[in-house]
């Protein structure tokens, strides 16, 4: 949940506008003066130029007197005959006199058709246009702020559902580092519960004016009063949804930041898994490189994320299958080649106690004639006792 273009229509003050002309004195004690007033001009200030132009043209309407040198002469000067007017300036001052006194009547006219009462309903619709347009951009604004947490939630869901079936289950062990899988989830956890905490500021009620007499101008101004009391209090709404949005804001880039770490730790597994399953065909351990680095150009913070890292589950998985599978078919080759070379019968030892069923008794010695005496011709074999009786 982004989040830095978002809602920039919060840094606006939301303050009536103040280009409405104030100038009654009344008006201007009952409200007070306006935040930022241009300088009116002077009443009059035209009419006083126009005197100081009639003044300029009739002093300059004399004619200009250029002394000419001439030479001694015996001769009188004729008299000098009466000055010429100049009528192009007197015509202009007298128009100018006409204009001063047709500016003073238009003057004395507009100071008495002077309305105060007028004036400050112009006041009050303007700052009640402001304020209706404040009032929309804070309920824009915090609708915004809603739905993004509501899209932020829902995002992060299948993200700690695809952490999870990176851990060690009954069927299979982890296939993520276990230290960097435990943070990720501790983090995802740690995100969905701070957003669940938020409380988003109540948008205010729109103002209404309510009943004024526009003829009074004290109900007026009463009026306009109580539409600065609600700017004020939509700038306080504003600010507060501000720091709302300022701790959303922190909550998304903490987040982001640590399951950007947890992906680039998936780099480093992928490696350890191929050394650790050399056996599998090539094409398995390439899968498991590419899905780790998929995890990686990938945001981990909705479905695209979930799905690259069931794919890097699943590519782990494959590879040691295939490894698996491999060790077998070549522990069972080679038992089948013992099984060829058929079995070898070892000879028994002897036994001592029992006669060679293979020999027969001889009889006699074979070199001794029948009727042969073999008795030791040196020992003596008669009874002693035989020749007593």
């Amino acid at each position: 949940m982004s989040p830095s273009n978002e809602m920039s229509d919060l840094d606006l003050p939301a303050r009536a506008v103040t280009d409405s002309p104030r100038s009654d004195p009344l008006l201007e004690a009952l409200v007070g003066r306006p935040r930022d007033e241009s300088r009116p001009h002077a009443e009059g200030a035209d009419a006083a130029k126009l005197v100081n132009l009639v003044d300029s043209a009739v002093v300059n309407s004399s004619p200009s007197v250029v002394f000419v040198g001439s030479e001694k002469t015996a001769k009188r000067k004729k008299p000098r005959g009466h000055r010429r007017i100049d009528w192009v300036n007197t015509t202009i001052g007298a128009v100018a006199v006409v204009v001063v006194a047709a500016t003073a009547v238009f003057a004395g006219v507009q100071v008495a058709s002077a309305d105060p009462a007028a004036d400050a309903v112009e006041v009050l619709a303007a700052d009640e246009a402001s304020l209706a347009g404040a009032e929309n951009s804070l309920t824009a604004s915090t609708t915004r702020l809603e739905e993004t947490i509501t899209t932020a939630l829902a995002d992060s869901a299948p993200i700690r559902t695809a952490l999870g079936e990176l851990a060690a289950s009954a069927d299979h062990a982890e296939t993520a580092d276990p230290a960097a899988l435990a943070a990720a989830i501790q983090a995802v956890d740690a995100y969905r519960a701070g957003l669940e905490q938020t409380v988003v500021p109540t948008a205010l009620a729109p103002f209404e004016r309510g009943s004024v007499d526009e003829d009074k101008l004290e109900s007026v101004a009463d009026a306009i009063n109580r539409v600065q009391e609600a700017s004020t209090a939509l700038d306080e709404a504003s600010d507060e949804l501000r720091t709302t949005r300022t701790a959303v804001d922190a909550l998304n880039t903490s987040y982001t930041g640590q399951l950007a770490t947890f992906a680039t730790s998936l780099t480093a597994y992928a490696t350890a898994q191929n050394d650790a399953y050399p056996v599998a065909d090539q094409s398995f351990r390439d899968a498991v490189t590419a899905a780790a680095t998929a995890v990686t150009a990938t945001p981990l913070n909705g479905a695209a994320g979930a799905a690259a890292l069931a794919a890097f589950r699943d590519a782990v998985l494959a590879l040691r299958d295939e490894d698996l599978r491999v060790r077998e078919i070549e522990e069972a080759e080679r038992e089948q080649s013992q099984n060829n070379q058929g079995p070898v019968t070892p000879t028994p030892e002897p036994n001592p106690d029992e006669t060679d069923p293979g020999t027969t008794d001889p009889g006699p010695n074979p070199g001794t004639e029948p009727g042969t005496d073999t008795t030791d011709p040196g020992i003596d074999t008669t009874d002693p006792n035989a020749s007593g009786e």
